[in-house]
């Protein structure tokens, strides 16, 4: 049950991923409630383990392709707030990450138990509607499923574009593409590393972090970077043990880790100055393995009208495994 770093097909580029998103149009609500709001959301259907990192609190159906999804944001989870209190842009992508995944096992009938390959992810969300202690912390994502396609009578891939709701205000849009398959495709694609992977990376040494201030951390078990070999890279190293980032086992790096690692070179980066994007993209071309050095390396760039773009990109294997791309303003960088 586990939400995987896909292969990315190159069919949209991140402009093209952009104009997607817009507002999800209303329409009559066919069969009002799957889980009413406030119910207890099965942690299963969101591919979590344990019930504090879980955000949906409920789901309704509109149609058979849309979908509102109640959510909670927590004030204090460690892995999603900065020591301000402020949320990060991270948590966006997982409240995007998880109502995708409960509309595609609640609404769209895929078993547990198959496994999501996401090939890319994204949002664009007003910057100050993270800031304490104004956040919100209920809010509803309107999920519209689109491009589905099936195999065998279960959905086999599907492009979700979500709206960020507050008291009915739209705050932000976001979405993302993925593929699903069965345990049995998976472990054939994995060929052999499902059985493998996770016990190796228990006992692999793992390398010094960073000091924890200087990404905006304060406890070095949640730094997923280590110094690299020149100024400016680094190198990704996540520990295993620590179950906020690994709260099951994995064969794998989790897409997830890899935005904390993007989010926390960013901290470098812009050093004082405050980090407040407005828009992030994650996009996977291969999965990034626990048993070869992966390098992160930044890129920002200024645009015209005083915004920047920050590019964060992860090297395995010597080709490009993932990149982040951020973008915000002078005003709140």
């Amino acid at each position: 049950m586990t939400t995987n770093i896909g292969i990315h097909r190159g069919r949209r580029r991140h402009g093209g991923i952009r104009k997607t998103v817009f507002p999800v149009r209303p329409v009559a609500p066919v069969r009002p409630h799957i889980l009413p709001p406030a119910a207890t959301i099965d942690t299963r259907l969101v591919h979590r383990t344990h019930r504090a990192d879980v955000l949906p609190t409920g789901i309704t159906k509109l149609d058979e392709r849309h979908y509102t999804v109640s959510t909670q944001w927590p004030a204090d989870h460690r892995r999603f707030t900065d020591a301000e209190g402020n949320f990060l842009p991270s948590l966006v992508i997982e409240s995007i990450r998880q109502a995708v995944i409960l509309v595609a096992h609640d609404g769209l009938g895929v078993p547990l138990g198959h496994q999501f390959l996401v090939s890319t992810a994204h949002h664009r969300v007003d910057p100050a509607r993270l800031l304490a202690p104004d956040a919100p912390a209920r809010l509803d994502l309107d999920v519209s499923v689109h491009g589905l396609k099936h195999r065998r009578g279960v959905p086999s891939s599907l492009e979700a574009r979500v709206v960020l709701r507050v008291d009915g205000e739209i705050i932000g849009t976001g979405g993302g593409e993925c593929s699903v398959m069965t345990s049995e495709v998976y472990r054939r694609l994995r060929r052999g590393r499902t059985d493998t992977a996770w016990p190796a990376a228990l006992t692999a040494p793992l390398p010094s972090p960073v000091p924890p201030h200087s990404v905006g951390r304060t406890h070095a078990c949640d730094v997923t970077l280590a110094p690299g070999d020149v100024p400016g890279q680094w190198l990704l190293r996540a520990d295993v043990s620590n179950s906020l980032m690994f709260d099951h086992p994995n064969d794998h790096m989790p897409a997830m880790v890899l935005l904390d690692a993007a989010q926390q070179a960013a901290h470098v980066v812009f050093g004082a100055r405050r980090f407040r994007p407005s828009s992030c993209v994650v996009s996977c071309s291969r999965y990034v393995e626990f048993d070869s050095p992966c390098t992160v390396r930044t890129d920002l760039k200024d645009e015209v009208g005083g915004g920047y773009v920050l590019s964060v990109t992860g090297h395995q294997g010597g080709e490009q495994v993932f990149e982040v791309l951020f973008r915000g303003s002078g005003a709140t960088a």
